[in-house]
């Protein structure tokens, strides 16, 4: 009985430290990125301070998603940004006003949680940056 008890208790403790389910991103590091709403698409580089693309990249690096979902993407609605490290595209995330979502490592589309305001603060970096130019 001691032995199967100690078996349930790493289980739950393996649970516990590794998640049960893995619905969030992979991790990304961005110097800047691109940024672009429906047709229009914005180059960030010097455009856009690091604080703001430290808070993006937060932003992205903790968007969890309630699963996959056969609904599209509005694309006049959608936010494409491009992030960028060291030169090379370190993820790309397509989100509408409806938290649909693809990433750059996926072709599925996802439902992002209805908490994340990630759609909200790259619209007003969007903003931002198209006064910019």
């Amino acid at each position: 009985m001691k032995k199967l008890l100690f078996m349930f208790i790493i289980l739950i403790a393996s649970l516990l430290v590794s998640g049960c389910n893995n619905n969030s991103v992979n991790q990304i590091k961005a110097d800047y990125f691109d940024i672009g709403f429906g047709q229009s698409l914005y180059e960030g580089y010097n455009k856009i301070d690091k604080e703001t693309v430290q808070s993006l990249v937060k932003a992205y690096n903790q968007i969890e998603y309630s699963g996959q979902t056969n609904q599209q993407i509005n694309n006049e609605k959608a936010i494409t940004i491009t992030f960028i490290y060291s030169d090379q595209i370190s993820g790309i995330l397509v989100i509408d006003d409806k938290g649909i979502f693809h990433l750059k490592d996926s072709s599925v589309n996802y439902q992002i949680e209805p908490n994340n305001t990630i759609y909200e603060q790259a619209m007003e970096i969007y903003n931002d940056v198209k006064k910019q130019y």
